[in-house]
């Protein structure tokens, strides 16, 4: 089992050229992945998605790359655009006789003006570069899965745990079963003798109309299946797939069944346990909500 929460880093440098990688993961309901790239490895950005959805199945992933190449720098080209600063220049003596403003323009002040000076960097990106990029984001990305395997060992062990306390209160329902359904036919006899107090009862139709009330508000369905859908799910918890989802829709599905169970009961024993039960159910949710 997995955790959806993660972080993995990875850094290598080369001579003058270093790639910092960054990931974090956090939930998401599917895989959803946003690259924080240098214009330089934007090219790259399906490839690395490709390595990424290998490794991790669900969540919301962030990738943050850093690239630092001194050569790139030395490798520079400063240019002048003389045009452009001639027309500067005649803007702000046209200014100046406008206003009737005397006015030195410094070179310091035509040299800051936008388009100026312009700076050209070499931005391409050699093969060898680009296995480094992948090399260093495949191993950020280890680092991530194995973040993400350490959170869901705990994960796994506060479900299987939060899964054994909710058959506890399974097995004290289906205990108070038959005291229920006694107490439900107690109350129906009594029902329907003060209705038809004074007539003559036909005892076969008396029993056959307690049999279907009992059957109306029998649990035993609910609690077949309840107990089903709680072995599927310790069942995925041991399992080494990807689970989540398959967890979230049992968790919906524990919950439903303990619902009809407490809008049947009419007994306070029973009321008392669906009430921790759908405490636990509630709390298994949260934690499903991290699994991928």
């Amino acid at each position: 089992m997995k955790s959806m929460t993660g972080y993995g880093t990875s850094k290598t440098q080369q001579k003058d050229l270093t790639i910092e990688v960054s990931i974090r993961a956090v939930n998401g309901r599917f895989l959803d992945t946003r690259f924080h790239l240098p214009r330089e490895f934007v090219p790259f950005e399906a490839d690395l998605k490709k390595i990424l959805s290998e490794k991790i199945l669900r969540g919301t992933v962030d990738v943050f790359v850093n690239r630092r190449n001194k050569a790139v720098h030395e490798a520079a080209e400063v240019r002048v655009n003389e045009a452009l600063a001639k027309k500067y220049l005649q803007a702000f003596q046209k200014i100046s006789k406008a206003t009737k403003l005397s006015a030195n323009v410094h070179l310091e002040v035509l040299a800051k003006m936008p388009d100026v000076i312009q700076v050209e960097e070499k931005h391409e990106v050699s093969t060898q570069e680009e296995k480094l990029l992948k090399a260093v984001f495949a191993k950020a990305c280890a680092d991530c899965v194995k973040e993400r395997e350490r959170e869901g060992k705990f994960l796994q062990k506060e479900l299987e745990r939060l899964a054994h306390d909710l058959e506890v209160q399974v097995a004290v329902v289906s205990s108070l079963r038959e005291d229920a359904n006694r107490h439900l036919q107690e109350r129906f006899e009594q029902k329907i003798g003060a209705r038809l107090k004074g007539q003559e009862l036909d005892p076969q139709r008396l029993t056959q109309e307690i049999v279907i009330q009992l059957e109306k508000a029998d649990i035993n369905e609910e609690l077949v299946r309840l107990k089903e859908h709680l072995k599927n799910y310790k069942d995925l918890l041991k399992s080494a797939q990807a689970e989540g989802k398959k967890l979230d829709f049992y968790t919906q599905e524990l919950l439903r069944e303990v619902n009809t169970i407490g809008s049947k009961s009419q007994v306070a024993k029973i009321t008392q346990a669906v009430v921790e039960a759908k405490t636990l159910i509630e709390r298994l949710r949260e934690q499903v909500q991290n699994v991928e």
